[in-house]
């Protein structure tokens, strides 16, 4: 591994840094508003739909931390089921030192949740389990509890260690005794011993989010997992299999602030980067234009990037490979090619991964391009040249490719909600896959005579004058140019004989339902079949 070759810093680092908690949960479990109580904010308003759909990291000082001497402050990671805690494993290890679990009481383990146990089960942080919403009535924690066991997470008093803390981000009950946990971990667990720099480096981030800002230009939500990055240093960063080193131009706070740092454990913005950093990137600071420490990190970024895809790709394709066979190679599948614009890079990768996951019937999406930042008038020329619709979270439309997209009658669809633009993706779908149905004439006939049965029932009887009537089939009563009846023929007869059809210059008797009461002699009788 090159992580092995990389020499080790002779500069001695501080085995004390500031605890890091991540929190994951299912949505709508109230992981944010937990979150609100404990640095009292109110963040989970200003959300859009009450919904995370960004990463967050912020630091706090606290009086409820226990007998705890060492730690005064923690950060807090907020993920909306991020796939950036995925690749913060892959990179040699958990920045997380504990994860909180957010199981809503009145809800219990939902798909994210289960999703967040097996995060957890993979990780090498202490998880804490959190039943929120204990100020509802007609709770069953223990059904949570066993729950949990049948997942592998076995709580205190349930054969495990792991605790469990109640509380309520409505009202904040629990939340002091979840802090006072949380520093009880720490001081029994301690944190992880921050992994040595590399030879001549001075600080060590993980890119949590990046996005482009009309006044900052490129900004990276990180957090700081080593050393210190302070301003003027090189930044040493890979992006697409290329090397980057550039001056560190500054950093903002969690709360806006101009800072000159950003030590271990701390959550900040880097400002000012020539380029996009990569959502899970791992990025370096150096004191000097060290282009071999950014070569081994280039590679580094490969090789896990490498263990990511190897680990995504499906049984069927890997027993394919693994026995000589082919994949079953199934209907060609119709695409809607879509194009999709978006705030961030984290929000970005959300969206498309969460439309990978839309299929429906032989039909999926086809993403021809996608991106961070405005809509553009090169977006609308390529949407117009691949007949692709716009998707566009959270960004705002040029007055120019607004204009030429509306005398092209390109599409743009604009959301601030996520699973908003995808369902109305999958909608779209269900409307392409559902079959057209047309009506194809199988004949005409003038209504001679019109009989009532003893039920009331009404027998059109009529003489075919094109094509054939057919029992079974739909059919129209048409008086002029208006349809005063229509329904399916149920029952047809010649004479007394029960028939199928029949043809063109041949009498018959007709029933048709749900009903033909407004009928009358003279009226043309049309049959016709549903052609999918």
């Amino acid at each position: 591994m090159v992580r092995n070759s990389m020499k080790t810093s002779t500069k001695t680092q501080s085995n004390t840094r500031i605890p890091i908690i991540t929190i994951l949960g299912h949505v709508d479990h109230g992981k944010t508003t937990i979150l609100d109580k404990i640095r009292n904010a109110n963040v989970q308003l200003k959300e859009v739909g009450g919904i995370t759909q960004k990463i967050s990291a912020f630091t706090i000082e606290h009086e409820h931390f226990g007998d705890s001497k060492n730690f005064s402050k923690l950060t807090f990671i907020d993920t909306p089921g991020h796939e950036a805690f995925d690749l913060m494993r892959k990179r040699g290890g958990d920045i997380a030192d504990i994860v909180l679990l957010i199981v809503a009481a009145d809800d219990g383990l939902k798909p994210q949740t289960l999703e967040s146990i097996e995060i957890i089960k993979a990780s090498r942080a202490k998880p804490i389990v959190v039943v929120n919403k204990v100020d509802l009535p007609n709770l069953d924690i223990e059904k949570i509890k066993r729950e949990l066991a049948n997942n592998e997470i076995l709580v205190e008093g349930m054969g495990g260690d792991i605790p469990l803390v109640q509380v309520s981000g409505k009202t904040g009950k629990g939340i002091p005794e979840l802090l006072d946990t949380i520093a009880l971990l720490i001081d029994v667990e301690g944190i992880r011993n921050p992994d040595e720099l590399p030879d001549r480096s001075t600080g060590r981030a993980f890119v949590l989010e990046s996005v482009k800002d009309n006044s900052k230009g490129n900004v990276s939500t990180v957090i700081a997992t080593g050393g210190e990055l302070k301003v003027g240093d090189w930044l040493v960063y890979g992006l697409k299999g290329e090397t980057y080193i550039e001056k560190l131009k500054g950093f903002m706070s969690e709360t806006g602030e101009k800072i000159d740092s950003l030590k271990a454990g701390y959550g900040g913005k880097i400002i000012g980067v020539s380029n996009l950093l990569e959502l899970g990137a791992v990025v370096l600071s150096s004191e000097t234009n060290d282009k071999q420490l950014a070569k081994n990190i280039v590679t580094k970024d490969e090789e896990i990037r490498t263990e990511v895809e190897a680990e995504e790709e499906t049984p069927d394709a890997w027993f394919a490979e693994m026995f000589g066979g082919e994949e079953e190679v199934d209907e060609p599948v119709q695409k809607l090619n879509i194009i999709v614009k978006s705030s961030s890079e984290g929000s970005l990768q959300a969206i498309l991964k969460s439309l990978e996951k839309v299929d429906v019937d032989g039909f999926s999406v086809n993403v021809i391009d996608s991106g961070v930042g405005d809509v553009w008038m090169r977006d609308v020329e390529m949407a117009r040249v691949t007949k692709s619709i716009i998707l566009a979270f959270e960004v705002q439309v040029d007055n120019l490719a607004a204009a030429e997209a509306r005398s092209s009658k390109i599409l743009i669809r604009q959301y601030d909600i996520i699973y908003k633009l995808v369902d109305e993706v999958n909608d779209v779908l269900t409307a392409m896959s559902t079959p057209k149905e047309t009506e194809e004439d199988l004949g005409d006939a003038e209504i001679k005579e019109i009989f009532v049965l003893s039920d009331g029932k009404k027998v059109l009887g009529g003489r075919v004058s094109n094509g054939l009537i057919k029992r079974g089939e739909k059919c129209y009563v048409v008086r002029g140019d208006d349809i005063v009846a229509e329904g399916r023929i149920v029952s047809l007869k010649h004479g007394k004989e029960d028939i199928k059809e029949t043809q063109k210059g041949n009498d018959f008797g007709a029933i048709i339902e749900p009903t033909s009461a407004n009928a009358e002699v003279g009226d043309k009788l049309f049959c016709f079949k549903i052609v999918k």
